[in-house]
């Protein structure tokens, strides 16, 4: 626990013989079970990170709304094996809750689309229309 395996693939041996060069601590807000590596690191509720190939997590801020940044930023906790294969796929948006992507999750995935108390999305008024 609090240690992650940079090199999910390196030789037991050497692990044993050198464990600061393989074994990381816990990123600060990240979970790390046993048998964690940096891409099966857990995300909570409420961070993001760039990549599954970053230690570095980023609180998603308020900006708006009680708690909005909890709500775009959904974390992967929702099981590390299966979430590691899915980011693998997705890249950081899977850190997001539905309908959110980008860095933070500030972004609306829907098109034209914006972000409202910072944890709604609203259409865009057609081009023209009056406000």
């Amino acid at each position: 626990d609090d240690y992650y395996l940079r090199d999910p693939s390196v030789d037991p041996d050497d692990i044993f013989r050198s464990p600061t060069e393989y074994c990381k601590s816990c990123p600060p807000n990240a979970d790390c079970p046993v048998n964690t590596t940096l891409e099966s690191l857990g995300i909570p509720a409420g961070f993001w990170r760039a990549s599954p190939s970053s230690a570095v997590l980023t609180a998603c801020r308020d900006f708006g709304g009680d708690r909005a940044g909890e709500a775009r930023c959904a974390g992967n906790e929702r099981g590390a094996k299966q979430a590691s294969r899915r980011l693998e796929e997705a890249g950081s948006d899977e850190y997001c809750a539905p309908g959110f992507t980008g860095p933070e999750c500030q972004l609306c995935a829907a098109e034209n689309h914006y972000l409202v108390d910072g944890d709604e999305c609203k259409e865009c008024a057609p081009r023209g229309a009056a406000a």
